[in-house]
């Protein structure tokens, strides 16, 4: 008796193992889409991650109409953060990002993504890459250096992009607006690709990923 159940338990693990194996064969190698969408007049990013018929979607930002209502209610409020804001900012305790790329190093960053696209070879195509970016800054040197950086960094690489992978459908506009109020941008990319090589990159690469992610990463946050 004590025999027989442990055989059933045995064939229960091997099944429930098989079925990971599978489950995991199936992830690694069965293609799956990333779609990464923003419109040019604002948020929300919306990435869109789908195998087959499943598929999770994930938004960052608020909705135009809802910032929009959010930004007709509560002005006293607003008012007295902007105060409060203020007077942090006096004494360097301001709200700060949750990133810094002041101490970013761009020319190892580059280096760092040419060895990824070489590892990623032959394993990614674009089925669309819109990119559009309208710059503007408070001056208008500084508007126009940025916008030549801009356009000698993309005419970098693209054609690297563009050898390494597919790019079925490119589309990318760089302008500067100096009239305009800010910088705007928007992005409709969608490309397909397989998850087995992935980890191994990961592994590969993880000491130059992991410092990158130090550089750019506030170990402080300020609270308003």
């Amino acid at each position: 008796m004590l025999m027989t159940l442990l055989h059933i338990v045995l064939i229960l693990l091997l099944v429930v193992l098989g079925l990971a194996v599978a489950i995991g064969l199936l992830i690694a190698f069965v293609p799956f889409r990333i779609a990464i969408r923003r419109r040019l007049e604002g948020p929300p990013l919306r990435i869109r991650l789908s195998v087959g018929p499943l598929h999770i979607t994930r938004r960052f930002g608020k909705k135009k109409a809802a910032a929009s209502e959010e930004a007709k209610s509560g002005k006293k409020k607003r008012r007295r953060r902007k105060k409060k804001k203020a007077g942090q900012d006096e004494t360097g305790k301001g709200m700060r990002s949750r990133f810094d790329f002041s101490q970013l190093k761009w020319e190892d960053t580059l280096d760092l993504a040419l060895q990824l696209m070489d590892d990623l070879m032959g394993t990614i195509t674009f089925e669309k890459l819109h990119v559009t970016v309208i710059l503007h800054t408070g001056d208008a040197a500084t508007t126009g250096n940025l916008l030549g950086a801009l356009c000698a960094a993309t005419g970098m690489l693209y054609p690297e992009l563009e050898r390494r992978f597919v790019l079925n459908d490119p589309k990318i506009t760089l302008d500067a607006d100096f009239d305009a109020e800010k910088t705007v941008w928007s992005v409709d990319i969608s490309m397909m690709t397989r998850a087995a090589r992935y980890p191994w990159i990961l592994w590969k690469r993880r000491k130059r990923l992991w410092s990158l992610w130090k550089t750019i990463r506030r170990h402080e946050v300020g609270k308003i």
